[in-house]
């Protein structure tokens, strides 16, 4: 199933397996990535240093794309992004918050920036001029559909 967003990714299927924290870990990550999925490791509160050990497990095990979820808010996000960069991840996945001040970093070194958004506000951001262009996604959280679902946008 080759769509636009698979082709993107260099994914199979269109999945994208969410980073959910401390569960989402190298070896869900490197086992979806290696079934035609997105793989996602879940960095949550983590400090960067066990992010990066992370990262080289699920290359130990796949050769395929995967990502990391930088949850914003978290006390190590900036260490964590630039972990992110220097191990140049094919993608990252961005939740609360704004990733507006990574962007040029991980810009530079040719990582994709999927920005889970909950707001029509900060999905307007995501679209100003110098950010590169967004493809809309839309997410199933948990295999719920609640009242409110949040939009996130692919940043080729």
């Amino acid at each position: 199933m080759r769509t636009e967003l698979a082709k993107l990714l260099g994914i199979q299927y269109p999945i994208i397996q969410g980073g959910m924290a401390w569960v989402a870990e190298y070896h869900l990550a490197a086992a979806v990535s290696e079934a035609g999925g997105l793989g996602i490791i879940g960095a949550a509160n983590a400090p960067a240093e066990w992010v990066r050990e992370q990262i080289h497990k699920t290359r130990e095990l796949t050769d395929k794309p995967f990502g990391v979820n930088v949850m914003l808010m978290s006390p190590y996000a900036e260490q964590v992004a630039q972990v992110v960069a220097e191990e140049e991840v094919p993608v990252v996945t961005t939740g609360a918050g704004s990733p507006e001040k990574y962007m040029e970093l991980w810009k530079s070194k040719h990582i994709k920036v999927i920005p889970v958004v909950a707001s029509v506000a900060l999905a307007k951001r995501m679209e100003r001029p110098g950010h590169p262009r967004t493809l809309p996604l839309r997410f199933s959280p948990a295999g719920r559909s609640p009242p409110f679902q949040p939009l996130s946008f692919c940043h080729k």
